[in-house]
């Protein structure tokens, strides 16, 4: 197999977990490659992508060039376009094609805990750009209705459509959707390591079955989490989705056809000891 160069762009990007992920899916594929972190500032992007038209075979990408690499891009796939957003870059003789993993991975994250979105009213919280992929993946596999609720639900525009309802993130909002919903995601970072701010009580689980995904991967139990699980519910992290969204882009970067779930549970082995010092189990 001919070596596949290969790398990841954000601004910070010391913090990611891609080469890892990358590398243990090359290695059990026995497909030789190079992944390499790149730091690239806003005003950098420009001289990035001229070199790696040059020298890389593909790229995946974060906060903040998910958009701004939207100029770049010689074709867009149609999810992405539907998204606005890229987070994988393939090049071929020289041309940058776009794709979205993010949509697919948490689909199939979740699919690997039991839980579908087809059919079902998911009541996803938060309104930024990952939020946006996951509402279009959702009723792009046939979610019955999303419920949307963010701080400035004007700013929410790109959600409306059928299917669609926007409102505001409050406790009383949160209950009254929660409660017909079967499936809630949180997409905001309340609750992440580093970030201050959590949700202010957790009320709005008192009166629902729903599933519960929090798209936060670290810690691997935020209070969301746990007291989601204290009620019984079924209840996820964010490391399956990006895990997914990984074995997603490599299968595009690499145009090899292997199992994604096998796939995915190797690097989680792999992976989860890097992340948390030890294994954590799902408990769904």
């Amino acid at each position: 197999m001919e070596k596949l160069k290969l790398g990841v762009i954000g601004d910070p990007i010391g913090h990611t977990l891609s080469p890892a992920i990358q590398g243990a899916i090359a290695e059990k594929l026995g497909q030789p490659c190079s992944y390499e972190a790149f730091h690239v500032p806003l005003k950098g992007l420009p001289d990035f992508v001229g070199k790696a038209r040059q020298e890389l075979d593909g790229f995946n990408i974060t906060i903040p060039h998910k958009k701004n690499i939207l100029p770049y891009l010689a074709e867009l796939d149609p999810y992405a376009a539907s998204c606005g957003a890229v987070n994988t870059v393939k090049i071929r003789d020289g041309a940058l094609y776009g794709y979205n993993t993010d949509g697919d991975g948490l689909r199939a994250a979740m699919a690997a805990c039991g839980v579908q979105m087809e059919g079902r009213k998911i009541l996803l919280l938060g309104a930024g750009g990952a939020a946006l992929s996951i509402c279009r993946k959702a009723l792009d596999v046939g979610a019955e209705k999303v419920t949307v609720l963010c701080r400035t639900p004007a700013k929410a525009a790109a959600f409306q459509g059928e299917r669609v309802e926007i409102g505001e993130l409050s406790p009383l909002s949160m209950g009254k959707c929660a409660k017909e919903a079967g499936v809630i995601i949180n997409a905001t970072p309340l609750g992440m390591a580093g970030i201050d701010g959590d949700f202010a009580d957790f009320s709005f689980l008192d009166e629902t079955k729903a599933a519960v995904c929090d798209i936060v991967y670290k810690p691997a139990e935020t209070s969301l989490l746990k007291e989601s699980r204290r009620r019984g519910l079924t209840a996820m992290n964010g490391l399956g989705m990006l895990i997914y969204q990984a074995v997603y882009a490599f299968s595009i970067f690499s145009d090899l056809t292997f199992d994604f779930d096998t796939m995915a549970a190797h690097v989680r082995r792999q992976v989860e000891p890097l992340l948390y010092g030890k294994v954590h189990h799902e408990n769904s």
